[in-house]
């Protein structure tokens, strides 16, 4: 057959759209009856202008008459036909099933197993369709368990059953698409199986060792309750409050609040952040009270505080607190006891 390549782009064109349109023969048809084409149409186009080619289409038809073939169905008739082939799926690949099970017993005590278990098909189809469509309508981490979603399982189970049986199914297409679903569900098995296995591992671990999993904050700073501590106000007996006041723990090692690196003050450091104390020789000052804070911008990139940085004093919680007991203010001197006079 000439190649396409020798043509000029009109017959090359008009070549694709008749091959275009006897696409539903085998292609062995198509070469025996588009062999010498585009010499035909090479040949036309030296007598008359490339638009007297007419309708590929119709050309085609001619084709097809001229070898004796019949018309190329409607696209609906096509659609019709194929969706026909596919409702008889089943049953030949049930009769080729049966005659290799014929050749192979072993594969006969198979399938009979696996009709045995249809109803137990039935139910997990209804289970993972039921699935897909309560985590559509309401996705989240957790599938709840509700009047509702009751009644959706049951619902879908019902008509998976009745899918089974061959029951309520009066169109062609609806077969078809049962089929396109248990073949989905069937390569898409060992995946299901697989997360349900790791969903059901997860909350048994959880369940079983609940006291360990929780975060680690073992190395975030000082905590109360679980809550990260932001600073710490120290006052005096009478309830003054202090400043530059050191703080160690039993061991005589440093109370340190935070990190050695700045953390953000406030929320997302939108605010501020604060900072150690840079009056500490040698580490930084992050056990001296009350921490102080400086503004965003004065913070460099890597997190260290700029050198012309200005210090923010803590604002306190109040001004005094109240002081202890025995502490009200400065003791009196006592009033000396005077010695009697000597008798005489």
């Amino acid at each position: 057959m000439p190649t396409s390549t020798l043509a000029s782009p009109a017959v090359a064109e008009f070549a694709s759209a008749v091959r275009a349109a006897l696409s539903d023969l085998a292609p062995e048809e198509i070469d025996e009856l588009t062999d010498g084409l585009e010499a035909d149409l090479t040949d036309r186009l030296s007598d008359t202008d490339a638009s007297e080619l007419g309708d590929p289409r119709a050309y085609a038809e001619e084709l097809r008459t001229a070898a004796g073939l019949p018309r190329r169905p409607a696209a609906r008739a096509r659609f019709a036909a194929e969706v026909a082939e596919l409702r008889h799926a089943p049953k030949i690949i049930a009769a080729a099933f049966r005659e290799f099970g014929a050749a192979h017993p072993w594969v006969g005590r198979v399938g009979d197993f696996l009709i045995a278990l249809r109803p137990a098909w039935w139910v997990f189809r209804a289970a993972v369709v039921t699935a897909l469509i309560i985590n559509v309508t309401s996705p989240g981490w957790s599938t709840p368990i509700n009047g509702l979603n009751i009644m959706i399982g049951l619902a879908v189970l019902v008509v998976s059953v009745q899918f089974g049986r061959g029951k309520w199914l009066p169109f062609a297409w609806m077969r078809a698409v049962l089929l396109a679903v248990n073949v989905i569900l069937v390569l898409s098995t060992p995946f299901i199986a697989q997360g349900a296995t790791v969903a059901v591992n997860h909350g048994w671990y959880a369940a079983a060792h609940a006291d360990d999993s929780g975060p680690d904050l073992s190395s975030t700073g000082l905590l109360k309750n679980g809550n990260p501590v932001s600073n710490i106000f120290a006052y005096d007996a009478e309830g003054n409050p202090l400043r530059d006041v050191q703080l160690y723990d039993q061991d005589g090692k440093p109370l340190d609040l935070m990190s050695d690196a700045t953390v953000p003050y406030g929320y997302g450091g939108a605010s501020g952040y604060t900072v150690p104390n840079d009056a500490v020789i040698g580490r930084p000052g992050w056990n001296v009270f009350p921490l102080d804070h400086v503004k965003p911008n004065q913070v460099t990139g890597v997190g260290t505080v700029k050198p012309t940085a200005h210090r923010i004093p803590a604002e306190l919680p109040f001004a005094t607190a109240k002081p202890l007991a025995g502490s009200e203010g400065p003791s009196a001197a006592p009033t000396p006891t005077p010695t009697p006079a000597p008798t005489p």
